[in-house]
C-alpha cells in the first residue's frame, strides 16, 4: 500500500502540441508509478480542449467540477457533469475539454500505455 499525496503531484500547463488551450494537468498516477494505470486531473478553461487522439485501451473520463464535453469522429457529444462518467473504446478517435461557454475539469482514467495524437 502506497499514497500519492496530491501535493506531491504539479499541475502544470498541458502540452500545447496536443491541446488547445488554456488547460492545466496534474499526473495522479504516472507511467514511473509502475502501477497499470494513469491517472491525470484535468482543467479545461473556457474554450480549452485536447486535439483528437486514440488510446490503446479503454479510457475513463470523470466529471470533478463544471461542464465537459467529449466528442467522437461521427459528432456525437456526450456531456460529463460532477459524477458522471464517460467511457471511450481502445482506437476510438475522439476529443473533449470544456463545454461551450464553462469551463470545466475531469480525471482522465487510462487503462492502457499509449495515447497516440492525431492533431486538431
Amino acid at each position: 500500500m502506497r499514497a500519492m499525496a496530491r501535493t506531491d503531484r504539479p499541475n502544470n500547463p498541458v502540452d500545447p502540441s496536443n491541446f488547445v488551450l488554456p488547460a492545466q494537468m496534474q499526473r495522479m498516477v504516472a507511467p514511473d508509478d509502475d502501477l497499470p494505470v494513469r491517472l491525470y486531473r484535468v482543467t479545461f478553461e473556457e474554450g480549452a480542449r485536447t486535439h483528437w487522439h486514440i488510446h490503446d485501451n479503454v479510457q475513463l473520463l470523470f466529471g470533478l467540477s463544471g461542464r465537459c464535453i467529449v466528442v467522437d469522429r461521427a459528432g456525437n457529444e456526450l456531456f460529463l457533469d460532477p459524477g458522471d462518467v464517460v467511457a471511450i473504446d481502445p482506437g476510438e478517435e475522439h476529443w473533449h475539454g470544456a463545454a461551450p461557454g464553462t469551463r470545466g475539469e475531469h480525471l482522465a482514467i487510462n487503462t492502457g500505455d499509449v495515447t497516440t495524437w492525431l492533431g486538431l
